[in-house]
């Protein structure tokens, strides 16, 4: 049975902390100029999490099996610049899941957990950050309803 919820300050972050270099490296994949995974330590990463169950502007949502985190995701309510029409966006900057439970329906469940987190905090809208090449998730974001926002080049100097 997966159980999927916020992470508690008794909840032992290394499953989170593993799960989160595993993005990383994942992402280093689409990305390889911009993450030294090699070089990435759990001191580094966290704060983040730590912050996460103490604030009430952001979460993170893990999700679990027999007890076991097989997936996160953190998201976080962000300020817009003055000039913007909407004044605060939810921001959901990490999504993974554990590759054997993956196809499972556990980041649908994850992403409606982060949904309900934002309506409960009366934020409208958010984004959600990927890959272009990863077309895996664009396919799955597009099927819970999600549309391109902007698309972000990056050039060599």
């Amino acid at each position: 049975m997966v159980v999927v919820r916020k992470l508690r300050p008794e909840d032992d972050l290394t499953p989170v902390l593993e799960l989160c270099r595993e993005f990383f490296a994942e992402y280093q994949s689409h990305h390889k100029e911009f993450f030294d995974t090699d070089n990435l330590s759990y001191s580094d990463i966290i704060g983040r999490f730590q912050e996460s169950v103490q604030s009430s502007s952001c979460a993170t949502i893990i999700a679990l099996i027999d007890n076991t985190i097989v997936g996160y995701s953190s998201i976080t309510i962000r300020e817009q610049p003055r000039f913007y029409k909407i004044k605060k966006v939810g921001v959901i900057s990490a999504l993974m899941i554990k590759k054997e439970y993956r196809r499972c329906g556990i980041a649908t469940r994850i992403l409606n957990e982060a949904n309900l987190f934002f309506r409960e905090h009366g934020i409208k809208y958010y984004t959600f950050y990927t890959a272009v090449t990863n077309q895996a998730a664009v396919r799955l974001y597009e099927k819970l309803g999600m549309a391109p926002l902007h698309l972000s080049f990056i050039g060599e100097t």
